[in-house]
C-alpha cells in the first residue's frame, strides 16, 4: 500500500464517522512490521492531524520483526498504538503452527509494554490435544488470552469434540484454582442471551461498524471479503449489511445457543456461497463450549468467585445455565 492511499483512507473515515465516538485503525498483513517505517510515518502523520475524536492504532503481528529501534518507538506511544501478538501456546505448539518462530519473539517486550493486552491464540484440530497446556502456559507467562476456534478448516468432529470437552474441563479447573487470573475469551459467552427469544442478531460489524481498505484503496466489508480471500465468482455486492435477517441462518433458528454461537460471514461465503450458512461442522464444538461456560460460571457464582450485582442478570444467567445443562449431553 502506498502512503498516499493509507493517509487518504484514514482521513476519509476519521472525517466521515459521525456515528462513532472513537475510531480504531487496524494494520494487518502478512506481517505489518516488515514495513516498520511505513507504520511510524502513517501513525505520526495521523496523530498530527488534530482530528475531532480519539483514535487508536492496533497492529496484528507475529512478533518476529518487533526488535531494535521499533521497540523504542512503540514504548513511547504505547498508549495509542497497541499490538496483538499471535501466540499459540507452548513453544512446541507455536512452532508447529507458525514455522518454528517462537524464539524469534521478544516475549518480555510484549509483557512489559502491553501488560493488559491479551495475546491471540488460534485453536486447530491438530493442536486441540494440548489446549489446556497451551492456555495455562500463556497465562503463566503473564498474559491474558484471546482464543478462538479456527474456521474454514476441516475438523475431525467425532474425535475433536471429546478432546475439546476434556481440555475445557482442565481449563475450568485451572481457573477455579487460580481465581486471580481472568478466564480466556473462550469463556466470554454472555449466557443470558440463551433465554433471549429474539431472532439471531448479526455476529460482527462487517459492512456496518468496520471497513477494510485494500492496498489499491478499494473498500470491503471486512478483510475476509478481500480478493485475496474471496473467489472471483462470489458476488456479495448486493448484500444489505444492516439487515440482520440477511445474516440469520434458518437452520439455526430453533437452536437455543444461536445468539452466543460465533460465525464468520466471509468464511460462510467462501465455503457455502451463502453469507448466512454457518459451518455446521462446528455446531458440536460450540455446544460443548457453551456447556463449559455454564459449568465454570455456575461454579464461580456458587463459590462467590463471580458476583453479578444486577438481580435480573443474575436470574437470567442461572436460568440459562440450567437450560444449557439440561439440553447438552456429551
Amino acid at each position: 500500500m502506498s502512503m498516499d492511499i493509507a493517509k487518504s483512507a484514514i482521513d476519509k473515515h476519521m472525517i466521515n464517522s459521525n456515528d462513532f465516538d472513537e475510531i480504531e485503525i487496524d494494520l494487518f498483513g502478512g506481517e505489518p512490521f516488515l514495513r516498520p517505517e511505513f507504520i511510524q510515518e502513517l501513525c505520526e502523520w495521523s496523530w498530527n492531524q488534530k482530528y475531532y475524536k480519539p483514535m487508536i492504532f492496533f497492529v496484528d503481528t507475529n512478533g518476529t520483526k518487533v526488535h531494535g529501534e521499533i521497540q523504542t518507538w512503540l514504548r513511547k506511544y504505547s498508549n495509542i498504538i497497541y499490538l496483538g501478538l499471535s501466540l499459540d501456546g507452548t513453544p512446541n505448539t507455536h512452532n508447529k503452527n507458525r514455522s518454528n518462530s517462537y524464539n524469534d519473539i521478544d516475549i518480555d517486550f510484549f509483557l512489559k509494554t502491553y501488560p493488559y493486552q491479551p495475546v491471540r491464540m488460534t485453536i486447530t484440530s491438530g493442536s486441540l490435544g494440548n489446549l489446556s497446556k497451551d492456555i495455562i502456559y500463556i497465562h503463566e507467562l503473564g498474559f491474558e488470552v484471546t482464543a478462538s476456534l479456527a474456521q474454514g478448516i476441516n475438523w475431525n468432529i467425532e474425535q475433536d469434540k471429546k478432546q475439546f470437552a476434556l481440555e475445557l474441563s482442565k481449563i475450568c479447573e485451572y481457573y477455579l484454582n487460580n481465581t486471580s487470573i481472568s478466564p480466556c475469551s473462550l469463556f466470554d459467552m454472555y449466557l443470558p442471551l440463551v433465554i433471549n427469544k429474539t431472532e439471531q442478531t448479526k455476529w460482527c460489524g462487517c459492512g456496518t461498524n468496520m471497513v477494510t481498505v485494500d492496498i489499491d484503496g478499494k473498500e470491503y466489508p471486512c478483510h475476509l471479503f478481500l480478493p485475496s480471500s474471496m473467489p472471483d465468482e462470489i458476488n456479495w455486492n448486493n448484500l444489505n449489511f444492516s439487515d440482520n435477517q440477511v445474516f440469520s441462518d434458518d437452520e439455526c433458528k430453533t437452536c437455543f445457543i444461536k445468539n452466543i454461537c460465533p460465525t464468520c460471514y466471509g468464511i460462510n461465503l467462501v465455503r457455502e456461497h451463502d453469507v448466512n450458512k454457518r459451518d455446521k461442522n462446528l455446531c458440536e464444538l460450540y455446544k460443548i463450549l457453551a456447556l463449559a461456560n455454564s459449568c465454570l460460571k455456575g461454579l464461580m457464582i456458587e463459590k462467590k468467585i463471580l458476583t453479578i450485582d444486577d438481580s435480573k442478570e443474575l436470574y437470567d444467567t442461572i436460568k440459562a445455565i440450567k437450560q444449557i445443562q439440561n439440553n447438552i449431553v456429551i
